[in-house]
């Protein structure tokens, strides 16, 4: 099946859904197509699919085991950051396996700049939010061939 349409941005408008940690700098100047925004599904809900995988990767216990690591992963980084109370700053409480921080006394722009070189090392996979027009680095534990040595 195909649409082919004159100006494709009034069917993208509709269908789009851009939050925070999806917008990165080629999507918004245009010179990419993302097709996630040319379909449904990234914005309807389609879990029980996802968790009948999980569930024969898992079973119950394997995947009470793999939420539990990966919440004692995320308490070790926020330990970790905490070592450095004058450069970095939880935002949040720590939940389930994610942390949420910045640099202290850091400007936007630092902290974008601090963002796109944790991207562009390729050491680490980070995206990012806002809270309170603040950005904000998310830092997500629990992949499941992570362990405590991939942390820091």
């Amino acid at each position: 099946c195909a649409l082919y349409v004159a100006d494709r941005r009034p069917l993208l408008n509709a269908l789009s859904l851009q939050p925070e940690f999806l917008k990165n700098s080629a999507s918004q100047s245009g010179t990419v197509v993302d097709y996630e925004h040319w379909q449904l599904p990234l914005g309807r809900r389609f879990r029980s699919l996802k968790l009948w995988f999980v569930m024969r990767r898992f079973g119950t216990e394997g995947l009470r085991r793999h939420v539990r690591m990966g919440m004692q992963h995320s308490a070790y980084f926020a330990s970790l950051l905490l070592q450095y109370p004058q450069q970095f700053e939880l935002v949040v409480p720590v939940s389930l396996s994610l942390v949420c921080f910045r640099l202290k006394h850091r400007s936007e722009e630092q902290m974008q700049m601090f963002l796109d070189h944790l991207k562009a090392t390729g050491e680490c996979f980070v995206i990012h939010t806002k809270l309170e027009n603040r950005l904000v680095v998310r830092f997500a534990c629990g992949g499941s061939e992570q362990s405590a040595g991939d942390i820091w």
